[in-house]
């Protein structure tokens, strides 16, 4: 099972892990999201609405669902805007993600625009759980999986919103029904909204750290 604080704060606080990779993972645990549909994602996907970030995610099979990003936001920001390759290719006063071309993967390598192989998001997630120490390794589908127990368990939600939000079919996994009735799932499911930094005037986590500028309240 994985949780916040345990497997993805550590994950996300640590000064030595790239902020590309901090990124997938907050966007994979707030999204919920197949890998390979995360996989896929590009800026043309993406849109800056100020106080989120929305995210159409498109299945194998061509459906799509529309999913806003709260509390992973700074993070997939810092990377877009700030640490993607893109970035040296447009104007110094661009915004990526108004002015990147609609293809650019989101998901790149670290120094080109080229996207990153699809099996090198279990590679990124298996090095940020060795370098963090969390107590268990992860993977984006263990995430996903993770957090559709926690909003069973905890959110009530009716099959029909578990199925646009996680994109199933007409069956939620009996499983996951199952398993959310343990009454271990005590984690607080509920997205962390985010502030303004009062010092760099950018969106960032609410009573952490600004992931810019550095100030702490």
């Amino acid at each position: 099972m994985v949780r916040w604080e345990d497997h993805i704060a550590p994950i996300l606080e640590h000064p030595d892990i790239h902020i590309r990779n901090k990124a997938l993972v907050a966007v994979a645990w707030e999204s919920h999201a197949r890998p390979s549909e995360l996989h896929r994602l590009t800026f043309g996907d993406v849109e800056d609405r100020g106080d989120h970030v929305a995210i159409l995610i498109t299945r194998r099979d061509g459906q799509k669902r529309l999913l806003t990003l709260d509390e992973s936001m700074p993070y997939f920001k810092q990377w877009v805007q700030a640490e993607h390759p893109v970035t040296e290719w447009l104007a110094p006063d661009a915004d990526p993600l108004e002015d990147a071309s609609s293809e650019m993967p989101i998901w790149t390598q670290i120094d080109s625009n080229k996207r990153i192989p699809y099996m090198m998001l279990y590679d990124i997630t298996n090095r940020a759980c060795e370098r963090s120490d969390v107590p268990t390794k992860f993977t984006l589908h263990d995430i996903r999986r993770s957090r559709a127990k926690l909003l069973i368990a905890q959110s009530g939600l009716r099959a029909h919103r578990l199925r646009e939000l996680f994109g199933w079919g007409p069956q939620v996994p009996k499983e996951l029904i199952e398993t959310a009735e343990d009454g271990d799932l005590d984690e607080d499911s509920r997205p962390q909204l985010c502030i303004r930094c009062p010092n760099c005037g950018v969106w960032t986590l609410r009573n952490r750290p600004c992931i810019w500028c550095g100030l702490s309240r």
